[in-house]
């Protein structure tokens, strides 16, 4: 038997046994972030003074033990006197994009640790973006991928500041955003200045002195070692013919896999009972990142990205008008409300008849914001500065300094200017 058979062979057992693993329960969401508070405060140079204040609480500790240490992003790594302010830290470790909190002691489910920091953050600011003789300052605090910011506040000082968005409300000389961040979503600020309200400089930038060299490419690559082009082309016929030798072994367990859930055949006597599950979606009118006009059927902004959708819940049927409505598979607008719809999601769950006694059947949980989908989080944007610890307990957060394309947002993201 030669090598490519015996490949080929060795991927065939490996697909059956990806696709006859025992399907696993919904990641257990084991944390959630009761307050989340950044005080800036723009120093003579335009670098950041930042505060960070979080509180934490742990909801469980068996999936992953208990909190010993969290994992936040910050906008990029140009941060200086970094320093723990709460006597729950114990050390913090820089790693550039995100800093990892090591904590004074462990933490069980239904306890919360309160964490504050300070550091100095260059590099957050862009001049003449939108319009000629402003300076713009793009911030999106950490988020976390598997669990809820139940009260995200920045609080940045106001001193010398033309414009903003979103609306926010002002207190004590700071502009006040706030807002609830769901699991996986993000909320972005920017705060513009007139270019000589502080030392903006070229050389310290979104970018600047960060850009390397376009690689020389060598166009007349004949004979030799294949080219990037080349190997590329290999790779992909490979995949190719290999999807081809796959495909009606994939189509057959999927088969198999299906006709087992129907509880057809087989010698099954499983019946199967209709189970409706009403998601309400309030969404914004108007993206609450540039402003764009949400369009319809959209979940996300088609020009920044952002979630469109302000609130989200599942609910019951007697909490909603004529349920009768709301029974097949689809999305439904909501009475009169112009942008509130009704997800409706049916189901048909098994159920087993059984000669005596009942069944109990159970599975083990993964968490979706570690290892399986750690890198998708991170990929987030080509700006993206995102910091995700897959190890150990796992609890990460990501951030970015800018989500906006300015090809696309040029002469179109709105800045309320403030109007005293």
């Amino acid at each position: 038997m030669n090598k490519k058979v015996k490949c080929l062979l060795f991927a065939a057992i490996l697909l059956v046994t990806m696709f006859f693993l025992p399907a696993r329960a919904l990641a257990v969401t084991t944390d959630e972030i009761l307050k989340f508070t950044i005080t800036v405060d723009v120093n003579e140079d335009a670098s950041l003074n930042m505060d960070y204040y979080i509180e934490w609480k742990v909801l469980d500790d068996q999936e992953y033990g208990p909190l010993d240490w969290m994992d936040i992003g910050v906008p990029n790594a140009h941060h200086t006197n970094l320093k723990a302010v709460s006597d729950t830290i114990s050390r913090i470790e820089d790693n550039g994009d995100g800093l990892a909190i090591y904590l004074d002691k462990k933490y069980y489910a239904g306890e919360v640790v309160a964490v504050e920091f300070t550091m100095t953050q260059d590099y957050m600011y862009q001049i003449d973006r939108y319009v000629e003789g402003e300076t713009v300052y793009s911030f999106t605090p950490a988020w976390f991928e598997g669990m809820d910011i139940d009260e995200l506040t920045i609080r940045w000082n106001e001193e010398n500041a033309g414009a903003w968005q979103p609306d926010c409300l002002k207190d004590g000389g700071y502009l006040v955003f706030t807002s609830k961040v769901p699991a996986g979503d993000r909320y972005s600020i920017t705060v513009a200045y007139p270019n000589d309200a502080f030392g903006f400089s070229p050389d310290r930038q979104i970018g600047g002195g960060d850009v390397d060299p376009d690689p020389v490419v060598d166009p007349t690559n004949h004979g030799g070692s294949p080219s990037i082009g080349e190997q590329i082309t290999e790779i992909i016929g490979g995949l190719l013919g290999l999807g081809f030798f796959f495909a009606p072994i994939v189509l057959l367990i999927l088969f198999i896999r299906w006709i087992s859930r129907r509880g057809t055949g087989f010698g099954s006597s499983s019946e199967t009972e209709k189970k409706i599950t009403r998601t309400k979606i309030e969404y914004y009118a108007n993206c609450p990142g540039c402003g764009a006009v949400r369009e319809e059927g959209k979940d996300s902004c088609p020009y920044c990205g952002r979630s469109m959708i302000k609130s989200k819940e599942v609910v019951q049927e007697n909490q909603i008008e004529k349920p009768e409505n709301y029974v097949r598979n689809g999305t439904y607008r909501y009475g009169s409300a112009p942008n509130t719809y009704i997800h409706v999601n049916v189901v048909n769950i098994p159920t087993r008849h059984s000669s005596g006694g009942s069944s109990h059947s159970g599975g083990s949980s993964h968490r979706s914001s570690c290892a399986s989908s750690c890198a998708s989080s991170c990929a987030c944007a080509s700006s993206c500065a995102c910091a995700c610890a897959c190890a150990s307990s796992g609890r990460a957060g990501c951030s970015v300094k800018d989500l906006f394309k300015d090809s696309i947002h040029n002469g179109r993201v709105r800045i309320r200017a403030y109007k005293g």
